[in-house]
């Protein structure tokens, strides 16, 4: 029951914003009396530090992944990439200011996992990636960490970029692909165009795929 609770959770305040998801339509969503969900998690703020905690716990995994099944570095930020496209497709863009504003400890929590192990997997990469020569020698990976860290915040910065003129899926991928491009060897681009084409092709040949009903047809 625990995990239903959580997981519904996190559906709900990714696609409507934190703040506005109540116990109440939790409870109502889950077919469970609020009485149910205050054994697992005696407040809301309780719920959405499990929440992040959990989302965060998924995002080292596939970091972890594209690390252990990149062919290289550029592939690896290829691959996250594509993960981090997918998630802001399904995000409420208000959910990181929301978060900041109204639930300051799972915030903090954000700011953890983003200075320790998304440091050290963004510095991991750039020092492989200048070893295997698809980045440039002369780079600083300390330096490039931090800085991608901090602009990794700025899509989501209403002042900068307000949500009646940007979406802020695209102002990020915007951002991370000028650092990515920034830090690569002339073979980095020609990798990273590479694997955009191939992905490019796989997709038309998904859409040329017949459907059953036209099969049928």
């Amino acid at each position: 029951m625990e995990n239903r609770i959580l997981l519904k959770a996190r559906e709900l305040m990714v696609l409507n914003g934190v703040r506005f998801v109540t116990m109440d339509d939790l409870a109502n969503q889950l077919g469970i009396s609020k009485k149910t969900i205050y054994q697992f998690y005696k407040d809301k703020e309780a719920l959405v530090f499990a929440v992040v905690d959990l989302e965060l716990e998924e995002q080292s995994l596939k970091c972890k992944r594209s690390q252990e099944n990149a062919d290289n570095a550029v592939h690896e930020m290829f691959l996250l990439l594509e993960d981090i496209q997918v998630m802001f497709k399904k995000m409420n863009p208000l959910t990181m200011t929301e978060l900041q504003k109204y639930f300051p400890e799972a915030f903090k929590r954000i700011q953890e996992h983003k200075d320790q192990f998304m440091h050290g997997i963004i510095k991991t990469n750039l020092i492989r990636g200048v070893q295997q020569g698809v980045y440039r020698k002369d780079i600083d990976p300390e330096i490039l960490s931090i800085y991608r860290l901090e602009t990794g915040f700025v899509a989501f910065n209403t002042q900068l970029y307000p949500l009646s003129k940007f979406d802020v899926g695209s102002v990020n991928l915007q951002i991370m692909e000028h650092y990515i491009y920034g830090v690569m060897s002339v073979e980095g681009l020609r990798l990273m165009e590479q694997y955009k084409q191939a992905k490019n092709e796989a997709a038309n040949q998904d859409k040329n795929i017949p459907t059953i009903l036209e099969i049928n047809n």
